[in-house]
């Protein structure tokens, strides 16, 4: 069966936290191989900035909301390592969920040439989705064509076919960036927050995958207490108005799904994260009207990293903060009022 890894994490945050991300020394010179990059895509008119943080096999980036071509939404971005896979997982999808499925060449501006970078196998989701998703199978020339004057010295240098690693060993080398000196090596399990709807496309779409369900959880709703800018429950645990709560095992990666109907998501009707764009009267652009904040979309995800001896948590603003332990393993936290 064709299998289906996790490729990279994209997160939106608010004006303010994106720019303290950016500030941390912790985060772009011992964390992990990171760079700021925009990317252009010359056939549809779409560019995107962010701050991308490399692993041995996955990723994940920040996208700054004032620089990007389209709304602000989190996105699982999945990848195949065998080449042709994406047009039969496209059919699979199309029987299964019966409904069209978009797939399509991206590609890349690199030194004045758009070069094929990826397919892409794409599920239709609604305009106001919390988060969105997309299968990337890599073109098998794109490495003759990217950085191919790297000296032959270098990490993946002269390097081509289209698995993960490669194409994270180019782009560290490209930036002089060196994995052995960082903490960060690979995602390990992400936790997202979802309406019903939405729950049940991805649940669908993961097990179209062959993602297995390990356990579902029903969870009863608490008793509540208001703090500022939103609830959590009486024992002051975290966000509330998750109802169900469903993991899935992959190849390399445990997927939560938590569906909550509560309007507005766990952080309450209406809620953004302070210092947000949406937060600001005179915002505009996508970020004014995105939807990050509400509670919706990827609330945790969890890291390998190389052992530390100290525990380390770093705050970049009111629902974003990083926890290093002693074990090896790091937590990303987006809930709105946790902690």
């Amino acid at each position: 069966m064709l299998r289906v890894y996790l490729n990279h994490l994209l997160i939106f945050l608010d004006a303010e936290t994106y720019r303290s991300i950016g500030a941390s020394g912790f985060l772009n010179e011992h964390f992990a191989c990171s760079e700021e990059r925009t990317t252009h895509d010359q056939a549809t008119g779409m560019s995107w900035t962010g701050r991308y943080y490399y692993g041995r096999e996955t990723y994940f980036e920040f996208m700054d909301p004032d620089r990007t071509s389209w709304a602000p939404r989190d996105a699982l971005a999945f990848g195949i390592e065998q080449e042709g896979g994406s047009e039969e997982l496209a059919g699979r999808l199309e029987r299964a969920l019966k409904r069209d499925i978009t797939r399509f060449k991206r590609r890349r501006r690199y030194r004045d040439e758009d070069i094929p970078w990826f397919w892409t196998v794409d599920i239709p989701r609604k305009d106001d989705a919390r988060l969105i998703s997309w299968v990337m199978e890599y073109d098998p020339g794109f490495l003759d064509r990217w950085a191919p004057d790297l000296p032959p010295e270098k990490p993946g240098a002269g390097t081509s076919g289209i698995v993960r690693s490669g194409f994270l060993t180019r782009y560290r080398s490209a930036i002089g960036d060196d994995l052995s000196g960082r903490l960060f090596r690979d995602i390990t399990s992400v936790t997202v927050t979802l309406p019903p709807d939405e729950a049940d496309l991805l649940e669908a779409e993961l097990g179209v995958y062959g993602y297995a369900a390990a356990k579902t959880e029903r969870l009863p709703e608490p008793a509540l207490r208001i703090v500022a800018g939103g609830t959590v429950d009486a024992s002051g645990a975290g966000p509330t108005g998750i109802e169900k709560r469903t993991s899935y095992r992959g190849p390399d990666l445990d997927i939560v799904v938590e569906c909550s109907s509560q309007t507005g998501g766990p952080a309450g009707e209406g809620a953004v994260r302070a210092g947000s764009a949406a937060s600001r009267p005179e915002a505009s652009g996508p970020a004014a009207t995105g939807p990050f904040g509400d509670g919706f979309g990827i609330t945790e995800f969890s890291m390998e990293t190389r052992p530390v001896t100290v525990t380390t948590t770093h705050t970049f603003g009111p629902a974003c903060r990083l926890t290093v332990d002693t074990t090896g393993k790091a937590i990303w936290s987006f809930r709105p009022n946790a902690g």
